[in-house]
């Protein structure tokens, strides 16, 4: 059957005789027949090798049988109890107490003169406090003025005799203070 159309195909242009195109046109459209013929057929032009596609094998491996496991009886266990930590009673902070009770020291009557005035003050921890008292001495006279003990620390109870020297140079009225953790005692100093 194309053999048909291409020879009325060629009759038709030995009619026309317009030349080589004509003839061109001519093949093409005989060609693009037998291609769609072909094509409608299945099969092809050319040769097309197929490779066959590989189809799954299945395998059936036993599964093992699991074999029964000891399971671990719970024992029971004694429960710890942490031991509570006893906390230490902060008791209140220490007041400090002060010896001369007077408050003040007139230095050629309440102490000893040897080139410089040596005075004598008693700093005291009450045995009702309830815990250390810390203490620091100091004063706003300037010209020397030394404390000895200048301050520490004192257990419930106990005392400390503090040695005040001042020199003879530092006769300017003045305070001699004590200070604790809860109050201070003021002591009036005049030569």
């Amino acid at each position: 059957m194309p053999r048909g159309i291409c020879r009325s195909l060629s009759v038709l242009s030995g009619h026309f005789r317009t030349g080589m195109r004509t003839r061109m046109i001519v093949i093409v459209l005989c060609i693009a027949f037998v291609s769609s013929v072909l094509a409608a057929c299945g099969a092809s032009a050319t040769s097309v090798k197929s490779t066959p596609t590989p189809t799954p094998t299945h395998i059936i491996v036993p599964t093992p049988k699991p074999s029964p496991t000891q399971v671990p009886t719970p024992q029971p266990t004694q429960a710890q109890v942490p031991t509570p930590t006893p906390m230490p009673v902060q008791g209140a902070p220490a007041i400090l107490d002060l010896r001369p009770s007077s408050m003040s020291i007139v230095g050629h009557l309440d102490c000893q003169r040897n080139g410089a005035f040596a005075c004598f003050a008693r700093v005291l921890s009450s045995s009702s406090n309830q815990s250390e008292l810390h203490w620091t001495a100091f004063t706003n006279i300037p010209g020397g003025i030394a404390f000895s003990p200048a301050g520490g620390v004192l257990a419930p109870g106990q005392s400390v005799l503090v040695t005040i020297t001042v020199p003879s140079t530092a006769c300017t009225p003045g305070l001699f203070f004590f200070r604790g953790p809860v109050n201070t005692h003021t002591i009036t100093w005049a030569c």
